[in-house]
């Protein structure tokens, strides 16, 4: 069995012990989905920009506060870092310094943060 069908299993009976645990009222399969979605890549908004800093803060080999010092210098404050993370919505001001960070023309963030559809 490969992978992917033993998470896709394990999902499934975690869902149906849930379900047995709360008595029920929902459909396994629909909370099966549900989890699935929220457990998929974002493809564009926040979410999408926050985990492309993630994935700059791995890559740079840094902490979470030297990431956020690194940040400060392109004009990105801590606080506007962690709102980020929180999901809060970009200012365009924020634009520029987080395509400078990101190693991204700022029209290459926009598709991300608008994206493409």
């Amino acid at each position: 069995m490969n992978e992917a069908n033993k998470t896709y299993k394990a999902l499934r009976l975690a869902c149906y012990d849930l379900m047995a645990r709360t008595g029920g009222g929902i459909d396994v399969d629909s909370l099966m989905e549900q989890y699935l979605a929220k457990a998929q890549r974002p493809k564009s908004g926040t979410g999408a920009i926050a985990l492309l800093l993630q994935e700059r803060q791995t890559e740079l080999d840094l902490t979470d506060e030297e990431f956020a010092r690194f940040c400060d210098t392109f004009r990105l404050s801590s606080g506007e870092l962690t709102a980020i993370y929180a999901g809060a919505d970009l200012d365009s001001h924020q634009l520029t310094p987080l395509a400078r960070i990101l190693g991204l023309t700022v029209d290459e963030l926009l598709l991300v943060w608008k994206g493409t559809d």
